[in-house]
C-alpha cells in the first residue's frame, strides 16, 4: 500500500471536461450596435422636444410582446418603478450625448482641481 495510490495523473479537468478555446470554452462578448443605434435615435428625438412615451417607443423597450409578458407578473408599483427608471435612464443618456469628449475632460479636470488634497500631511501642532 503506497501513499500515492489514490492520486490521478493527467490534465486538470474542471467539472469533468477540459477547457479548450477552440471548442468554445471561453469566448468574447459581442457588442450590440443595434441597441445603441435605437437609444441614440430616441435621445435625438427627445432633444428635439419629443414626448417621453414616443421616445420610449422608438427605443423598442415597450414593445407589445414585452408588455404582455411583463404585465402578468408585475405589480402596479413595479410597473411604475420600471417606467420611471427607463425615463431617468433616457434623460441620463441624453445629457451624456450632449457633451463632447473635450468638454468631459475639461469638466473632469475642473473637478480634480477643486478637490482637497487628501494626501497632504496636516500640520498638527508644535513638535
Amino acid at each position: 500500500m503506497s501513499a500515492y495510490e489514490n492520486v490521478f495523473a493527467g490534465k486538470l479537468r474542471l467539472k469533468g471536461k477540459a477547457l479548450d478555446a477552440r471548442t468554445g470554452g471561453v469566448g468574447k462578448k459581442k457588442k450590440h450596435k443595434k441597441q445603441y443605434d435605437q437609444i441614440s435615435h430616441a435621445v435625438g428625438y427627445e432633444l428635439k422636444g419629443g414626448n417621453d412615451e414616443q421616445s420610449m417607443d422608438l427605443i423598442g423597450v415597450d414593445s407589445e410582446k414585452e408588455r404582455t409578458q411583463n404585465d402578468d407578473r408585475l405589480t402596479p408599483a413595479e410597473r411604475r418603478y420600471l417606467e420611471c427608471w427607463k425615463k431617468i435612464d433616457i434623460q441620463r443618456l441624453a445629457k451624456a450625448a450632449n457633451k463632447s469628449h473635450r468638454d468631459r475632460i475639461q469638466e473632469f479636470n475642473h473637478y480634480l482641481a477643486n478637490l482637497s488634497e487628501h494626501y497632504d500631511i496636516p500640520k498638527v501642532g508644535p513638535g
